[in-house]
């Protein structure tokens, strides 16, 4: 389809400059969504300049902020779900080490926020996406993971707790076409569209 098409190589242009490196608005959520896509599409050429942004994403980091939508939560998620995909085969361990220290440093314990985009279930969620790649995930604390468990099964009594990222999404209710004069986020931006096509087929294999 042109209008995908399209929005694909604005997505491809765009990327690099977006001043927000998070999941759910920024740079992270919008690689993510543009390497699904060429995965599923058997587009080399965008899967590798998508990996090359990614380098530059690496460092960039929300200290003060543990989210999943625009903190480091949300940073961590990105880099498992690109390894899930297949962009790089490195130790999740080595390369989130300096995420996973500065989400320790926040006492678990103490968290009150319990939604999944600002509070401990989109902490939890990302560690348990850690966990379920068949890497051993040691970078973090096995005493961190418990006190937050601990403060969710205390504090938090919705009986499902299994709210998921796609499911955490907003959907734009603009169509397609109009992605020039929206955002590009993942969240109510013109990349949810690339995302939403191709999440289930990428992690699903």
């Amino acid at each position: 389809m042109q209008i995908e098409a399209n929005l694909v190589n604005h997505l491809a242009f765009r990327v690099a400059m977006l001043p927000n490196s998070g999941l759910f608005h920024g740079r992270m959520g919008v690689i993510l969504a543009l390497y699904c896509h060429g995965v599923v599409h058997n587009n080399r050429m965008l899967c590798d300049y998508v990996s090359d942004i990614f380098q530059d994403t690496n460092n960039d980091f929300f200290d003060g902020d543990t989210s999943m939508e625009n903190g480091l939560s949300g940073l961590g998620l990105g880099f498992t779900l690109l390894y899930k995909a297949g962009m790089y085969q490195d130790d999740l361990n080595d390369l989130l080490s300096d995420i996973d220290k500065r989400i320790m440093s926040y006492d678990p314990r103490r968290i009150d926020d319990y939604s999944f985009r600002k509070g401990a279930l989109g902490i939890h969620y990302y560690i348990k996406t850690r966990q379920a790649i068949g890497q051993e995930c040691v970078s973090i604390h096995k005493d961190y993971i418990e006190e937050l468990e601990a403060n969710i099964q205390a504090h938090f009594y919705c009986e499902d707790k299994g709210e998921s990222l796609m499911g955490s999404l907003k959907q734009p209710t603009w169509k397609m076409k109009g992605y020039l004069e929206k955002d590009c986020g993942i969240d109510n931006g013109s990349a949810y569209f690339l995302l939403k096509d191709s999440y289930d087929k990428v992690f699903s294999r």
